[in-house]
């Protein structure tokens, strides 16, 4: 280990108002060794660019030992380990870490990436080059065009694009893995749906954004921590920040249906009255039917919607104002000697 470069210390007192300041927001639980290797070619991606970098671990409160060993490459002017009191699972993670930053040392940029390197560092730079072509205010989001899963996990994620679309009406185009403006990030901290969802709660403020095609990578090393539950925990999440236009839709669809319902209810009685088709107790059993499914509905979908409704009049966490008491301490990294690794194709 050895202190801050010479050269990293006087950007920091004497940036050039031109230099990008960005910070890349890993989350990490349990999972040091991929991290490690995250790091290190992080370092050599980018190397002798512009932009001024740091980076800031958040540890959701991992049970094993690790963190004190990482290094900094000499790419990063700064470094630190942000360690939670407790687990709190992904989303949080990042929610906390843009909060502490916001509401310490804002940078121009906030890189949002996984630690286990399916977010491929080789594509930061791709992001980065896209947010300074930028007007101004537009954060970048990678955008996936080709996953690496096996063919389950692949299907179930079709399986809940679909369903996405349907209840909210929003395709499912982005993740974690992000270049976060400064301007963003002021609002999204403000945003209740933090808590649950980044990208969701990113396109429910509906901020300037852009995107740029990526494939996912895959795992460094160790296995996911993510099993069918946290996955499906996970898309209820997103689900969550648009509960409002969910229930909207509903309420529309619902009244669809009334309207078809009644529609029957007046055919199964004209076929009574006027026509002689009908069998005794035919039409009384079909209407019977009818208006017991459709009080169903109505009353699932009006406990559905006031529920909802009820939700958004009440914050019941807000990033900025709460953050502090998941925190535990802050810890910062030294740098590695030598020059950096160069980057693997």
């Amino acid at each position: 280990m050895v202190n801050l470069p010479e050269e990293c210390a006087i950007s920091l007192l004497h940036k050039s108002r031109d230099t990008t300041d960005v910070c890349l927001l890993i989350p990490v639980y349990n999972d040091w060794g991929a991290l490690s290797i995250l790091i290190e070619r992080l370092g050599a991606c980018l190397w002798g660019r512009q932009e001024t970098f740091h980076i800031l671990i958040v540890d959701d409160g991992s049970t094993d030992a690790g963190g004190d060993t990482l290094a900094l490459p000499a790419a990063f002017c700064t470094g630190s380990i942000l360690r939670l009191r407790r687990n709190l699972g992904h989303q949080r993670a990042i929610a906390i870490g843009l909060t502490w930053l916001h509401m310490n040392q804002p940078p121009d940029a906030v890189v949002v990436m996984d630690g286990d390197g399916e977010d491929q560092p080789e594509d930061v730079p791709r992001l980065l080059d896209r947010f300074t072509a930028g007007t101004g205010g537009l954060s970048v989001f990678a955008e996936r065009t080709r996953r690496s899963e096996g063919l389950v996990f692949t299907s179930l994620y079709k399986l809940y694009q679909v369903t996405h679309r349907i209840l909210t009406g929003i395709p499912v185009r982005i993740g974690n893995f992000s270049a976060l403006a400064r301007e963003h990030l002021a609002s999204i901290v403000t945003s209740g749906d933090l808590w649950n969802h980044y990208a969701a709660a990113v396109v429910r403020l509906r901020v300037r954004m852009t995107t740029v095609p990526t494939h996912r990578g895959t795992r460094y090393s160790g296995e996911s921590k993510m099993d069918l539950i946290s996955l499906v925990r996970h898309g209820f999440n997103a689900l969550a920040v648009h509960a409002e236009v969910i229930a909207v839709r509903c309420l529309v669809l619902t009244g669809t249906l009334t309207i078809v319902a009644f529609g029957f209810l007046a055919a199964c009685v004209g076929i009574r009255l006027f026509t002689n088709w009908a069998t005794p107790g035919w039409a009384t059993y079909v209407s019977a039917f009818i208006l017991i499914i459709l009080l169903q509905v109505l009353s699932i979908t009006f406990s559905v919607t006031l529920h909802s409704f009820s939700d958004s009049n009440s914050t019941s966490f807000l990033p900025i104002r709460d953050y502090a008491y998941f925190i535990g301490t802050h810890q910062k990294l030294g740098h590695s000697v030598g020059p950096p690794t160069p980057a693997r194709p």
